[in-house]
């Protein structure tokens, strides 16, 4: 069901990229590796934020996965150095907010804590068709 990149270029030179993934267990693998396809595309220099952008959208594409309904949207936009990503599925309940004590063999539960720490911001919006849960990050720069 993955839908086909929707590369824009605005009159600023904002960058953007969505796909539509099945709501089902490829779903992570699929979103790490078109944002990783994508933020090369873009050429963003540093491998840290590259990884770090990408096991954030992992970690939110398989909380939908999990936690969501319907087909799963993925948007990466980028202006500047600033880099949102944005997650939406059909549910309207918000994602539970991250516990900061966890037992220590705990097997799930770490996941917006992961994307806490490395966002500059993160939230969570209900629109007419579901939920959204975005982060934004900003990058180190990106490659001439």
């Amino acid at each position: 069901m993955d839908a086909p990149r929707l590369g824009l270029v605005g009159r600023s030179g904002a960058r953007a990229a969505a796909w539509d993934l099945s709501p089902d267990l490829r779903a992570p693998g699929r979103a790490r590796e078109l944002t990783r396809g994508e933020l090369a595309a873009w050429r963003i220099a540093d491998q840290s934020d590259i990884d770090e952008v990408v096991l954030m959208v992992d970690e939110l594409v398989a909380n939908a996965v999990v936690h969501g309904k319907g087909p799963i949207h993925l948007c990466l936009l980028l202006e500047g150095h600033l880099l949102r990503g944005e997650i939406t599925d059909e549910s309207f309940e918000p994602p539970p907010e991250p516990r900061t004590e966890r037992e220590f063999d705990a097997e799930d539960g770490r996941g917006l804590l992961l994307v806490a720490a490395l966002a500059a911001d993160s939230g969570c919006r209900t629109e007419s068709h579901g939920k959204t849960v975005w982060f934004t990050r900003v990058l180190s720069g990106l490659a001439s």
